[in-house]
């Protein structure tokens, strides 16, 4: 007789046992995903005249990131930017209200396109719109200096910058209702798409009751949806997050996919798409039981995981992080707010995008296999010759024992292993390290382990050749 096994036993046995992973790179979920990730950037401090002696040119700092798309101005800061001013001949860049008098060497128009054009960015630029309490500006005044911004753009420049959101975040602050902004929406488009018809409108809002009033209204005149996603709120502490593993991260993305489906006219449901012009792990608790905002570990794994969620929905197009960097120089890892330091090394913040900028493949593919303190996310090249795993173990224990299965094969024998991790979910100089390869045996790789608190990447072909620690960056 076969006596039953102690709790013990158990639990060593399950921590003993193999996680097998299953990749089936013949199921493409999605294609263009190493176009998908961006970051937005900070127009007062970004400029390269901002930064310390010894700091990197922001350029490069970007290019390591691997974004493919850059917000311009960037946030709330994009209603109080005046790119230029009459007769709008050439950029002049100003800040209004809070901002006036924010220290800093503005980046200019002509600046950010170069930039973006260098790194083969997707330009995404937000003109701005607030109200006329909050701006002293009129409606009209910000539509002719729109209209000029387009014409200077894609007409005199030939720039052919495609993507423009019409204010930011029009739900907040008070600046309008939901059906009096898809008026505004619409006067814009109509005016800006007069000047350059090959241009995509793109407008904010929240959730269900705000889509409700404004996509009747707007849906006809817009191209895309834009929304900021921060969604840890009432969470408390990274605990929450390997304890739920069913947490909504996708939440007022998916209010804006529910919301064109039930509103938006029949005709215009098939073409809206959805970009995320703000994204991060933020705990807009107002308590003392929020999580804490510290720049650390924990935050950037949430991070990455919500990027991962966001490439497997098929309506988004873009998430962009927020962002480079905020106002005050030496914060870097005290607030989330950072990507880059005052050197333009990486934040935590920063190698959660880099994950996905620098090794994500083309098209997405189907993974199963995953236990709830797992999420895995899989991709390739187009002819499956290179491959991309990565593998975020959420819990604060490691996992032993993991295999990914190929199916079908692929063309490997080893793949590079790197490893994000730190001394648990609160460390503020988390690592990103290269480990040995792991070797490619029958269609299967097997012979490491997922760290606690830790994201792993596995990797073939296109890799960087230069890794480090302590919040440092890598590059090709």
């Amino acid at each position: 007789m076969t006596s039953l096994k102690t709790g013990a036993a158990r639990k060593n046995a399950n921590k003993n046992a193999a996680c097998d992973l299953v990749v089936h790179s013949d199921c493409v979920l999605r294609t263009g995903a190493d176009r998908f990730i961006g970051i937005n950037l900070n127009y007062i401090r970004d400029h390269d005249k901002n930064r310390m002696h010894g700091a990197r040119p922001i350029k490069d700092a970007l290019r390591d990131m691997g974004v493919r798309w850059l917000r311009f101005p960037g946030g709330e800061k994009s209603d109080f930017h005046l790119w230029s001013i009459p007769p709008y001949k050439k950029p002049y860049p100003l800040s209004r209200g809070n901002y006036a008098d924010m220290p800093g060497y503005r980046m200019n128009f002509d600046e950010y396109v170069k930039l973006a054009h260098s790194l083969k960015c997707e330009p995404y630029v937000v003109a701005a719109y607030d109200s006329l309490d909050r701006t002293k500006m009129s409606k009209s005044q910000f539509i002719e200096m729109a209209v000029a911004w387009v014409r200077y753009s894609n007409i005199i420049k030939k720039y052919g910058v495609r993507y423009w959101e019409i204010g930011n975040e029009n739900w907040h602050n008070g600046t309008s209702t939901p059906k009096e902004m898809a008026g505004i929406v619409v006067e814009f488009s109509k005016a800006m798409k007069a000047v350059d018809s090959s241009i995509l409108i793109g407008a904010s809002g929240c959730n269900n009751e705000w889509w409700k009033e404004f996509l009747p209204v707007a849906a006809k005149h817009i191209d895309f949806l834009t929304l900021s996603l921060y969604n840890t709120t009432n969470w408390g502490s990274y605990g929450y997050y390997p304890k739920h593993p069913g947490a909504p991260l996708l939440e007022t993305a998916n209010y804006a996919v529910e919301s064109i489906e039930k509103y938006a006219p029949k005709i215009h449901r098939k073409r809206l798409r959805i970009i995320v012009a703000e994204m991060n792990s933020k705990d807009f608790n107002k308590t003392k039981k929020a999580w804490s905002g510290f720049n650390n570990l924990g935050h950037a794994i949430v991070t990455c995981d919500t990027f991962g969620h966001a490439l497997l929905e098929p309506r988004i197009i873009s998430t962009m992080l927020w962002t480079t960097r905020w106002m005050p120089e030496g914060e870097e890892r005290n607030s989330q707010w950072y990507a880059l330091d005052r050197k333009n090394n990486f934040c935590a913040a920063g190698f959660a995008v880099a994950v996905w900028g620098k090794f994500v493949r083309e098209q997405m593919v189907r993974i199963t296999g995953m236990p709830d303190t797992i999420s895995a996310y899989a991709s390739r090249n187009g002819t499956g010759t290179e491959f991309c795993a990565i593998i975020i173990n959420k819990g604060y224990a490691p996992i032993n024992n993991i295999r990914i299965i190929l199916k079908p094969h692929g063309p490997f024998a080893k793949v590079r292993h790197f490893l994000f991790s730190g001394k648990g979910s609160e460390d503020c100089n988390p690592q990103f390290l290269q480990l040995p390869d792991v070797t490619v045996a029958n269609g299967m790789i097997a012979g490491f382990s997922l760290p606690g608190v830790s994201v792993t990447v596995l990797v073939t072909g296109r890799v960087p050749n230069r890794t480090c620690a302590g919040g440092q960056s890598f590059g090709l």
